[in-house]
């Protein structure tokens, strides 16, 4: 990948309608944020100090405060992340505890506090800071494809560390990125690959200010490409945020899913790449867009991948005059399959004991209506062949379809490394699961 000046980086940086020259780069000037209509961000130019570096212009920084703003008001879809050179930082951003080296001579300030965030967010901001950093470093405009589109377009996927993907017809090639480190939490590395397998569509988005294919040739690659527990995933997430889906107005939500999904179909038809073809339009039909976070909807490829009997998801129950909703429920086997996350525990002790009292009182009552649960946590995924094991014993002797069976394929190092996720718990609880024999009641 060729790297170009600081001054190229600070000049690209801007809203295409707008390019600085030298001299207004060495003059602190304040900008408005948006340029006309076209919702570009503008960003604020400091000076340089007492730092004499000859060809080198100041760093261009966003003003934070306007940035926030901007973000809660919709204008952006994603945290804002501001690009600069490492020694051309402003002493007050050097030493703040947000800026972060991303490569060999640039940085990234998050929008964030690492005593006040997650791990998991941590990761996604520095993901996004990273695409951010390549931009910059890049002599020519990218087309960002794939995963890094949907990424950009706040789509996620299983892996929380993903490598940064670009276009480029003449070469293909990768390079690294350092780990990083935001408080106590450190990012691993990854890479920058260039793919020459153009999109299917001459369509273009431009999200942030950066440019991509269009966000459903982006999917598509990713079915045909990734391994399918990532294309599941990605195709679950992206299913829930185009059609909008609301649990409490389920019919009209999935009737936007199913023309998304033709839509998705229709496309993929026009791919001239064939391999794969028939995995990805295995994994096209059974994404869900009632998934609402990639552990649920690894969860529902996992189920789907050996269960023949329809499983449906976010389903009402009444039970008692109390309503509950299900992650995911085989009706035929009277199974409901729940996935337990750290953010349903609540952020103190006081949540932790109301959690666990309202589990046990919805555990009472499902299983009093004749309902089996099947309780997972985060834990679990650290053994994908054991949890596999434990559904395909909980679901009894089945036979799943070939289409079904096609979704399945052990994930490896390059989808579910430890650089690839935060992992939480070193070893999978055991899966409790009440025998569908069992009288209850």
């Amino acid at each position: 990948m060729g790297r170009s000046s600081p001054q190229q980086r600070a000049i690209r940086y801007h809203s295409p309608s707008h390019t600085p020259s030298l001299t207004a780069l060495r003059t602190r000037v304040q900008s408005p944020i948006l340029t006309g209509d076209s919702r570009h961000l503008t960003p604020r130019r400091y000076a340089q100090g007492q730092i004499e570096r000859p060809g080198y212009p100041q760093a261009l920084l966003f003003d934070y405060p306007q940035l926030e703003a901007l973000f809660e008001a919709g204008y952006m879809n994603q945290v804002p992340v501001v690009v600069t050179d490492v020694l051309q930082t402003p002493k007050s951003q050097a030493h703040s505890p947000v800026t972060v080296r991303i490569m060999r001579g640039i940085a990234a300030a998050l929008p964030l506090h690492p005593d006040e965030s997650t791990p998991w967010e941590i990761w996604n901001a520095v993901a996004l800071a990273r695409i951010h950093a390549v931009n910059a470093s890049l002599q020519h405009q990218a087309l960002y494809v794939g995963r890094s589109c949907l990424l950009l377009n706040g789509i996620q996927g299983w892996s929380a560390n993903p490598q940064i993907t670009i276009y480029r017809p003449t070469r293909r090639s990768t390079s690294r990125l350092p780990a990083c480190s935001v408080g106590s939490t450190t990012v691993p590395e990854t890479g920058v690959t260039c793919s020459s397998i153009p999109p299917l569509s001459e369509e273009r988005r431009r999200t942030n200010g950066l440019e991509t294919e269009h966000p459903y040739d982006a999917l598509i690659r990713c079915v045909q490409q990734e391994e399918p527990l990532e294309a599941f995933v990605l195709g679950c997430m992206a299913l829930h945020q185009w059609s909008n889906f609301s649990m409490f107005e389920q019919m009209e939500s999935r009737e936007r899913a199913e023309e998304i999904r033709v839509a998705l179909l229709k496309r993929l038809e026009r791919s001239p790449t064939k391999r794969g073809l028939r995995r990805a339009c295995a994994i096209l039909r059974a994404i869900d867009p009632g998934c609402e976070n990639p552990a649920e909807a690894a969860l529902l490829w996992l189920v789907r991948s050996i269960s023949p009997f329809p499983s449906l998801t976010q389903v009402h129950i009444e039970v008692r005059g109390r309503h509950y909703y299900a992650d995911i429920v085989i009706a035929d086997l009277r199974i409901i399959i729940e996935f337990d996350g750290i953010g349903k525990l609540g952020d103190n002790q006081s949540d932790l004991a109301r959690a666990k009292r309202e589990w046990i009182r919805r555990d009472e009552d499902l299983r009093d209506a004749g309902w089996n649960v099947i309780r997972v946590s985060w834990p679990d995924y650290n053994d994908w062949e054991g949890l596999r094991l434990r559904l395909m014993r909980a679901l009894g002797r089945t036979s799943s379809s070939l289409d079904h069976r096609l979704l399945w394929s052990p994930p490896t190092e390059r989808c579910d490394g430890r650089n690839r996720r935060f992992r939480i718990g070193r070893t999978p609880q055991r899966v409790h699961v009440l025998d569908r024999k069992q009288r209850t009641g």
